[in-house]
This record gives structure tokens, C-alpha cells and sequence, in this order.
């Protein structure tokens, strides 16, 4: 047996030392591997850091869109190229002087040459491609004594100008001067011709040297100034710069030396919270079912953060982080459920951009919501709750955003849609709550609420064979519940143990007292001890008839608990007085126990114990009912039956305090003053 406790004590200690470790080694491998960029900025709005400046040689190449948009500039603004042909205007003028009627007439004669040197000044152009036709070329270029020489396209004689200035020229309007424009229209040809080969050939060579970088940045050089506008090009500096950091700054030993941080910080926070339990929660650190319970709520949590900012960050905030410490108040209690919601936060924090943003808000938000009623678990109360969440959020956004940028003009109103469907999300805490409870045998306040419900088929069943029973259990429950709150116990907990702790007397009523109304008592009949076997099978009975009708194990210990290891004194010492000379088995006459073991299962021992012997006395007066609760409970403490409960002595006075106040209540007793 020894050998036994010492290697489940070892295993319990292992188990406690195992799952968190699990857990540290779970969020060091899923918290991001490299380092996430520690500015955030968004198109559009102000970097609100302080500037940022380059700590390497950096360049932004172009991209394919860049590329194809510088290729269509050149394409617009193609360079064309003519080859010009000197030898056409000496024929042309030579062709001119063999005719005969130009040469007799002098003045048509410096006419001509005047058009003919006016034209082939610059030159007369053959064929006008797309890009000059509509008017995105000004400038053409010739080939002239091996170079290639600009000129104005306007200069240019085109066949429409050719026109136009032949008919100036010659505006008599007989037949020799109709004639000459015919004749000078067809000798006057281009001398301008258009080469594709050429044209073609520089344009390639443009595209090839088109420079591949966008922007450059020496080591030092300033990327962003504080409160600059991020504009277009300065959002894709940004996002260019935020890559290459990724890629040059970090390497294979930053990357170890990350997760070594992450362990190791992730191991101080899961230490320093599993401490806390250690000092202000024994009871649930024994516990390895709650200890689970509390670790795969953080993880839960955590891993869905995770993967958001994974894969759609934006939306952030539409995670209900609230659902966290109200599932864990529907089970504990305040001050756990805060500190389970802090250190979830303080470990997502290590992750998310904009972190103190982002601690502040959780924290703000989470401390007021579990400012709400105890009762947080009614859906009216949760509705509230999920109201001061919404208004939280945003009344926080709002201040935040005006402290980072000065005023209201930028901020995001997307962001208070994600506030409002966080809401809508932690109203499936109920849900979760089933889930839980199902999973981990685990008990919540909403479980407990229902089985508070006087027509649960084994209250009806109590109600049916043991109706004195129901009363007095319902009493207890009366009397526990306002004691529960005095010394700050689970009060709600407390009332549902006292209403099933009597459970077994189903069976066998009439042999208990409070049933026996206008009935002959049917231990008259019988021995002490056969009487004493029948009062204490009841807490066997009630614990078969808890696992029949699926009460929580926390319900069921109230039965097993509410006598202890306490004596039937009545039927003992009725034993000893029938049998003066026999030796009595004290065992015959002693509830199994196990002692309670906490303070809820120690105030219905009390509270059963004082009403059951308040119904033996005829006259209750004020001194009497003070006496019968000191009484009892002092005969309690001198069997030991507190000694495995974390009650405290001044607990117990609080309790005796309550317990006399409302007997007095129930029986109506009045103060004796003494007659001056």
C-alpha cells in the first residue's frame, strides 16, 4: 500500500510538471518562427513611429507591371527615323528648268524655286506613321553625315502642306497657272523616307536598357519620416523593406535564438501562473482534470490568435478574447478567471503587433466585464455583459486613436463592425461551457442553476416518498447558502449540496424523523443497531442514486461528506444501555466518511446538523437556538470532523454568527431585555 501512494504521488507530480511543459513547447512551435516586422502601417494613413532609417544598402526592384509601364511610355513616344535623299531636289529642279513655258515666264519662274527652296529647306516626308498622326511625336530624326540629326516634326512638308503652299503661291486662277500647280504637284516628290529597320532597332534597344531599379537606399538613408503620409510608393518601399529585413536581417541562428526567447519567456509566465494557483488555489492545483481545464482554455485561445494573424490579421479583433475568463467564471471564481484572462493576453502580446495596444484593450475590457453580476451565467446577465464588452472596445479604440494620431479623421470605422460580431461571438460561451463540462466532468455554475430546478425527476422522486425530507434539505440549503456568502465560498454550489445531500432517504423514509408525521416510529420495533445500519445506508443510497440520475461529482460529495465520520450517538449509546456487558463495536454505529474536505461541504455539515437538532426543541428561544448552534458546532470541531476542510476558525464564527441570525428568523423568537 505504501508502495502504492508513493508511486501515485510521483505520478502526480510528474502529471502537473508534464502538461505544462506541453504547453510551453505547443506555443513556442506555433508562435511565429521569424521575426515579425515591428512596425504595422496601412495605405493612406500616418506612420506614427519615429523615422525610420535603412540599416543596409537597399534596392526595390521593378516589377512586371513597372516594366510593361515604362514599355508602353517608349512605345508612345517612339523615336522615328527617316533616311533623306539629297539627289531628289536636284532633279526636281532640274526637271523644272527643261520646262519651257516655267522658264519664259520670270516671275512664275522665282515662284516655283521660291516653293521648291521653301520646302526642301527642311524636307518633304512620304509617309506619316501612327504615333505622328497623333500628335505624340514632336521630333523626327534624319541621317546626316553619319550621325543622326533631331528635327521639329512641324518643319516637316507633308503632301497636305506641299499643297497648301503651291496653291498660295499660284492663286491666279487661269489655265498656265492651273496647269504649273499640276505640273509642280507631280515633279515635287519626298524627300523624306520612313525606315522601319531603324526605328525598330533603337526602340529594342531602349527596352533593353530600361533600368531594373525602382528605388535605391544607401545604409543610413531615411525610409520614412515620423507622421509622413503612406502613399502608393511609399507603401511598396515599406512592404519591399519589411521583406528584405525579413530575408537579410534574419538568419538560421537568430531564428534558434527566437524560439530559445519564446521558451523561455512562455516557461516564466505558465511558472509564475501556476504559482498563483500553488498560493491561492491548493484545492484546483491538486486537481490534475481542472489544471487540464485551465491549460486548454489558454491554448485554445492562443492557437486561434495565432492562426488569424497567420492568415488575415485585419480582423484581429473579431476574436471574442472575453469567452476566456467568463467560461472560467462559470466554473471559479473572479479573481482566477482574471488572472487566467491576464496571462492568456500577456502571452499573445509577445506575438501581435501594436502590442500594448492590444494588452491594453484585453485587460480594460476583460476587468469590466467581469465587474458583472455573480450571476454571469443567465443569459440577461450575459447580454449585459456583452454590451459593456462592445462599448469598451470602441470607447478604448477611440482614445487610443486619439492619442496615436491627434484626432479622428483617420480612424478605421471597419474595426468597430469586428467589436460588435466579438460580441455576437461570446454569446456562445454557453455552448462552450456544455463542451467543457462534457469533456473534463468538470461542473459550471449553469449545470448547478439547473439542478436547482425543484422538478428534477429525483427531487420529484424525494418529494414523493420523503416530503418531511424535502423541507428540512430545502432549509439547509436556506441556511448553508447565506453562510456560503458570508466567508466568501461558492455559494451556489453550497445551496445545490444541500438540496441532494439527503437524497438517500428516498429509501426507507419513514425511519427518519422528519417523516414520521401521524405515523408510529418504526425503529420501536427494531434494535439499535439494526436502526443505526439503516441511518447510515442513506449515504450509500444517495451516492447509487447520484450516479443513477448523473449529478456531478461535486454535488455527490456533499452526500458522502455531510455526516463525516460522526457517531450515531443516540442508537450507541441506546446499544450500550441494552447491552451493559457486552463490548460495542463503535464502527457499527460510525458514518464512513470521507470527512469534508472543503469549505463548502464543511458549512452543510454544519447547517444540516443545526437544523435537524433545532426540530427536537419545543420552545426555541433566542438563548436556546444560540446554544444549540455553539453546541453543535463545538461537538464538530471536537470530533475533528473540520480537520482535512481549509476553514478557517473565524469562518466558523462567521458561519455561527449566520446560522443563529436566520434560526432566530425562522422560528420568530423575539429578545428578552432584561426590565429596568
Amino acid at each position: 500500500m505504501t508502495n502504492f501512494l508513493k508511486f501515485y504521488t510521483h505520478k502526480n507530480i510528474a502529471y502537473k510538471i508534464l502538461v505544462p511543459i506541453i504547453a510551453v513547447l505547443s506555443l513556442t512551435f506555433f508562435f511565429p518562427k521569424k521575426d515579425i516586422f515591428q512596425y504595422k502601417f496601412s495605405k493612406g494613413k500616418n506612420w506614427i513611429y519615429k523615422d525610420l532609417f535603412c540599416p543596409f544598402d537597399f534596392i526595390i526592384q521593378k516589377n512586371s507591371k513597372d516594366i510593361d509601364f515604362e514599355i508602353n511610355i517608349l512605345k508612345n513616344n517612339k523615336e522615328i527615323f527617316f533616311l533623306k535623299k539629297n539627289k531628289i531636289v536636284n532633279n526636281i529642279k532640274k526637271k523644272i528648268q527643261k520646262i519651257s513655258f516655267i522658264n519664259k515666264n520670270k516671275k512664275n519662274y522665282q515662284i516655283v524655286f521660291k516653293i521648291i527652296n521653301t520646302i526642301y529647306k527642311y524636307g518633304y516626308i512620304d509617309y506619316i506613321p501612327y504615333n505622328i498622326k497623333n500628335n505624340k511625336i514632336n521630333i523626327i530624326f534624319f541621317y546626316k553625315n553619319k550621325k543622326w540629326i533631331p528635327i521639329l516634326y512641324k518643319k516637316i512638308y507633308t503632301y497636305k502642306k506641299v499643297s497648301n503652299i503651291i496653291n498660295k503661291n499660284l492663286s491666279k486662277k487661269n489655265y498656265h497657272v492651273y496647269t504649273l500647280k499640276k505640273i509642280l504637284k507631280k515633279i515635287i516628290t519626298p524627300n523624306f523616307f520612313y525606315n522601319k529597320n531603324y526605328t525598330e532597332f533603337f526602340f529594342h534597344k531602349k527596352i533593353k536598357s530600361i533600368n531594373n531599379i525602382k528605388y535605391s537606399f544607401l545604409k543610413g538613408d531615411k525610409i520614412i519620416g515620423k507622421n509622413e503620409i503612406i502613399n502608393e510608393n511609399k507603401f511598396q518601399i515599406l512592404s519591399s523593406f519589411k521583406k528584405e529585413y525579413e530575408n537579410k536581417i534574419w538568419n538560421k541562428k537568430k531564428d534558434y535564438c527566437l524560439i530559445i526567447g519564446y521558451f523561455f519567456i512562455i516557461s516564466i509566465i505558465f511558472t509564475l501562473f501556476i504559482l498563483y494557483i500553488f498560493y491561492f488555489h491548493n484545492k484546483i492545483f491538486r486537481n490534475n482534470r481542472i489544471i487540464n481545464f485551465l491549460f486548454i482554455n489558454i491554448l485554445f485561445i492562443s492557437l486561434i490568435t495565432i492562426l488569424i494573424l497567420k492568415y488575415h490579421s485585419k480582423i484581429l479583433y473579431i476574436i471574442p478574447f472575453c469567452i476566456l475568463p467568463i467560461s472560467i467564471r462559470a466554473f471559479f471564481n473572479f479573481h482566477l478567471s482574471i488572472i487566467i484572462h491576464m496571462t492568456t493576453i500577456l502571452l499573445l502580446s509577445l506575438i501581435i503587433p501594436n502590442s500594448f495596444e492590444f494588452f491594453f484593450i484585453q485587460v480594460t475590457t476583460g476587468f469590466m466585464v467581469m465587474l458583472t453580476k455573480n450571476n454571469i451565467y443567465k443569459m440577461a446577465n450575459l447580454f449585459i455583459a456583452v454590451i459593456k464588452i462592445i462599448l469598451t472596445y470602441i470607447i478604448i479604440f477611440i482614445l487610443l486613436t486619439l492619442i496615436r494620431e491627434g484626432s479622428l479623421e483617420k480612424i478605421s470605422y471597419n474595426t468597430f463592425y469586428l467589436f460588435f460580431f466579438n460580441g455576437i461571438l461570446t454569446l456562445f460561451v454557453h455552448p462552450l461551457i456544455f463542451l467543457f463540462e462534457k469533456l473534463l466532468n468538470i461542473t459550471s455554475d449553469i449545470s448547478l442553476l439547473e439542478l436547482s430546478d425543484t422538478n428534477t425527476p429525483i427531487l420529484r422522486l424525494l418529494y414523493q416518498k420523503a416530503p418531511g425530507t424535502l423541507q428540512h434539505v430545502l432549509t439547509v440549503a436556506n441556511l448553508a447558502e447565506e453562510a456560503a456568502v458570508a466567508i466568501g465560498a461558492h455559494s451556489l454550489l453550497v445551496k445545490i449540496g444541500s438540496i441532494y445531500h439527503d437524497i438517500g432517504k428516498i429509501k426507507n423514509s419513514n425511519f427518519f424523523i422528519e417523516n414520521q408525521h401521524n405515523i408510529n416510529n418504526p425503529h420501536h420495533k427494531l434494535c439499535p443497531k439494526e436502526s443505526a445500519k439503516i441511518i447510515l445506508s442513506h449515504v450509500s443510497i444517495g451516492i447509487n442514486l447520484a450516479k443513477k440520475y448523473n449529478l456531478p461529482d461535486s454535488v455527490t460529495d456533499f452526500i458522502r461528506t455531510h455526516h463525516g465520520n460522526s457517531i450515531i450517538h443516540f442508537f450507541y449509546k441506546k446499544q450500550i444501555e441494552k447491552y451493559p456487558n457486552i463490548k460495542i463495536d463503535k464502527k457499527q454505529f460510525q458514518y464512513s466518511g470521507p470527512k469534508p474536505f472543503s469549505k463548502e461541504t464543511a458549512i452543510v455539515m454544519i447547517a444540516d446538523s443545526v437544523e435537524a437538532a433545532s426540530k427536537s426543541i419545543k420552545n426555541p428561544s433566542y438563548k436556546i437556538l444560540e446554544e444549540l448552534v455553539e453546541n453543535v458546532i463545538n461537538k464538530q470541531k471536537k470530533e475533528n470532523q473540520f480537520s482535512n476542510a481549509d476553514i478557517t476558525l473565524k469562518e466558523i464564527e462567521k458561519v455561527k454568527k449566520v446560522l443563529k441570525k436566520k434560526l432566530i428568523n425562522i422560528y420568530h423568537t423575539r429578545i428578552e431585555y432584561p426590565n429596568t
